[in-house]
Parts: structure tokens; C-alpha cells; sequence
């Protein structure tokens, strides 16, 4: 007897790195030895493309819904306001050496000319990190990270960085010195421009342990003349087994090598500016960076669920935070805080004490923000915080939102 069923499952396969395809089996029939046809459909690769358009009239904060804006600085006294500096573009967001006033943490990432930027001044220690809802997946080879970013820099304590790393380990403020936060993700890729001068470097951390691949000391100096105005297009290729990192308009690659295999896959893409200090070691003027970035793309790429609060942070006269959608199923939150004795409730219910993101304890101080990422229950709208004095102030929770994967 002749028997009939319909195969309904999906599979999905990866060809030579270069397509997706979807392969549906059609109806198969199943008697003495028969067959299953599988017809295979080509589907486009997912790619991630940012273009930052916009020509506002006067520099415009920029945080939208599709990319989460971490702005961190570390003195207490800067925790409301950030030191003022003088960033790129003027009022009417014409281009430099026209600049404009800022101090607000809202004011830190902006648009102007269909382009953003990222400025900040922290005497003790500031960072900047954007991360776009696409992990880049290069669980069938290669996957490209491509943005353009100018390269005038403005002083030595003054550098921008990429951050890869497996989306349950990742941090919200990595950094690989011990003079602020919690340190490296257990297991991440940083592509690192040198404290010496203007060219990259590898860094690879397999459970917290770092393996430096030191790029080529060429300065962009050498073959291109520092602009502000000028965007230039960078590129990391990146694989289980290999890196590589440079700037393909010059065919130049400060990084280009085998590596042993990282044991992941896909990853939380992050772009970060640092401050530590930059008016201080000057053998010549020098002055608070300001970076302008644009045309970002991650290929192929996964997306992922981003839901902001309503509030940039929470203290103890405002500890309650809304969010802009009720959290899906397998969500979780992700904030950083400082004080002992952390805690959360979700939409009024029962408190519990709030988890710390994997981090090396090693790095812990009082005075450093921690990073923070547990699960948060289907269908929460509010989410309150509480916790206690350290020697130097009180608790302290900000840049809070709900991520959750597909």
C-alpha cells in the first residue's frame, strides 16, 4: 500500500559562503524505495546596511531604535553631565573646524550631513560603544564588517575599537585595561587602534586569557592625510580560523593571518570610542577626539530584538524605567550599574537580586560600573531598581534595555 505525507520542515544550508539556500522538500512519496525531491530556492544573504541619513539643521542626538547607544564616563561628578568639549560640526552642522558646544549625554552621539559622530572628554575614563541589532554570523566562513570613519586624530588618549564576541558573553562596556569596569568578555575579537599611534592591532580572548596579534606599526599616516571631513572605509574579514583587518581602498592590512579556531561563530558587533584623559601627555595641541562615522555593513548577519527604556538611567529618586514594548519570551536585560546590593523587580512583583554578565572578578572595584544581563519575564513593561551606598556615592544604574534573540 501506497503511503502519502507532507514534509514540512525547512532546512536551511549555507553554499560556498556565498548563498543562502532554503531547501524545501516538495511532496514525497514513500513505497517500496521511493524518493524525496528537494527543491532548493536561492534567497538573497542577509545583510545589515546603516547609512546614518539625515541632514538635520543643527547637530541631532542620535539614538535609535535599531542600535543601542552606550555613553559611559567614570567620575562621579560626570555621571549627569559630561565634561564640556568642543565637538565637530558647528550649531548649523557645518563641517569642520566649525564645532559646537557639549555636555549632555544625549549630546554625545549626533547627526549631521547624513553621518554621525561620536565625541566625548573624560578626564578619568569615558567610553562610547554603538551595537546595531545584527550579530555577524560567520558560521559558514567569512563574514565582512565594512564602516567608513574619518582619521584625524586629535590625541593619543583618544581611539576608537571593534568589539566581536558570542552574544551570551559579550559585554556592554568591554575594555582590556584595569583603570575602569569589569574588563574583557570571556571570549571576544578586538580590533584595537595602538595607544602609539594610528594603526591597529588583534586582540583574542579565550576564556579571559588575551593573545595579542600586533598589527603592522604603519601609520594610515603613511598613505593617506589625516581628514575630519573624509570618511575612510575600513574592513574586517573574520572567521573561525582567520583575521583580517585594514583598509581595502589602499590595499593595506595591518592584520592578516591564521588563527587557532575560536569554538564560535556569531557575535555582538560593537563600536567603541575611548577617552582616558586626552589633554593629558601632550608633546603637541591636542584635544578631545571627535570620530564621524557612516555606511556601516555586517555580511551575513543575524538580527536581534532591541527594546530601550525610557530613561537613560536610574537612580534613587528615579529608580523606575519603562519600556518602549513588553518583553518577548527568552529576553533579557542588560544595564550597567555600580553599588552593592543591586536589585530588580519586574512590574511590581517580588525583588531579586540583579546578575552580573560573566566578567573577571579580577578587574572588580567599588568604583567601577559592572556590567549586568539576566533574563526578564515575558510581557514586562517596567522594570525598578534599588541597591546601596559604596564609599564614594550611591548606587547607580544606566544605558538600560531588553535584548532578546529570535
Amino acid at each position: 500500500m501506497q503511503r502519502r505525507f507532507w514534509l514540512t520542515t525547512l532546512t536551511v544550508c549555507w553554499l560556498s559562503g556565498l548563498l543562502w539556500f532554503i531547501c524545501q522538500p516538495s511532496l514525497a512519496v514513500v513505497a517500496n524505495g521511493g524518493h524525496r525531491q528537494f527543491i532548493p530556492i536561492i534567497v538573497k544573504p542577509s545583510i545589515f546596511t546603516e547609512t546614518f541619513t539625515g541632514e538635520p539643521s543643527q547637530p541631532l542626538s542620535w539614538n535609535p531604535a535599531h542600535w543601542d547607544v552606550t555613553v559611559h564616563s567614570r567620575d562621579v561628578n560626570t555621571w549627569y553631565q559630561l565634561e564640556p568639549m568642543a565637538a565637530e560640526h558647528g550649531a548649523d552642522c557645518s563641517p569642520a573646524p566649525a564645532t559646537h558646544t557639549i555636555s549632555r549625554y544625549e549630546d554625545a552621539v549626533y547627526q549631521c550631513r547624513n553621518h554621525i559622530m561620536t565625541a566625548i572628554k573624560a578626564s578619568g575614563y569615558g567610553m562610547i560603544y554603538l551595537t546595531p541589532n545584527h550579530l555577524v554570523d560567520f558560521s559558514g566562513g567569512t563574514a565582512t564588517i565594512r564602516f567608513d570613519v574619518s582619521t584625524l586624530r586629535t590625541s593619543l588618549r583618544d581611539w576608537i575599537d571593534l568589539w566581536i564576541s558570542p552574544y551570551n558573553e559579550h559585554l556592554q562596556l568591554p575594555l582590556d585595561m584595569v583603570v575602569d569596569v569589569s574588563g574583557p568578555p570571556r571570549n571576544a575579537v578586538q580590533v584595537r587602534m595602538d595607544l602609539t599611534g594610528n594603526f591597529f592591532d588583534v586582540i583574542i580572548y579565550r576564556n579571559f586569557q588575551p593573545t595579542v596579534i600586533d598589527g603592522i606599526p604603519i601609520p594610515y599616516d603613511r598613505f593617506l592625510e589625516p581628514s575630519p571631513t573624509r570618511r575612510d572605509t575600513f574592513e574586517l574579514q573574520i572567521s573561525r580560523t582567520s583575521i583580517k583587518f585594514g583598509m581595502p581602498a589602499y590595499n593595506f592590512y595591518w592584520v592578516d593571518t591564521r588563527i587557532a579556531d575560536l569554538g564560535w561563530d556569531q557575535g555582538v558587533v560593537q563600536f567603541g570610542h575611548h577617552s582616558y584623559n586626552p589633554l593629558k601627555d601632550c608633546t603637541s595641541p591636542c584635544r578631545p577626539g571627535t570620530w564621524h562615522w557612516d555606511n556601516v555593513t555586517i555580511s551575513p548577519s543575524r538580527p536581534f530584538t532591541m527594546i530601550a527604556a525610557n530613561r537613560r538611567y536610574t537612580d534613587r529618586a528615579n529608580p523606575t524605567v519603562s519600556l518602549s514594548a513588553p518583553a518577548p519570551a527568552n529576553a533579557y536585560l542588560r544595564f550597567v550599574g555600580i553599588g552593592p546590593n543591586l536589585q530588580v523587580r519586574f512590574d511590581g512583583g517580588a525583588w531579586q537580586t540583579a546578575h552580573l554578565q560573566l566578567q573577571d572578578s579580577r578587574y572588580f572595584k567599588d568604583e567601577h560600573f559592572r556590567n549586568f544581563w539576566m533574563p526578564i519575564p515575558a510581557g514586562t513593561t517596567q522594570v525598578e531598581f534599588r541597591g546601596d551606598r559604596w564609599w564614594g556615592a550611591d548606587w547607580h544604574v544606566r544605558d538600560i534595555s531588553v535584548w532578546s534573540l529570535p
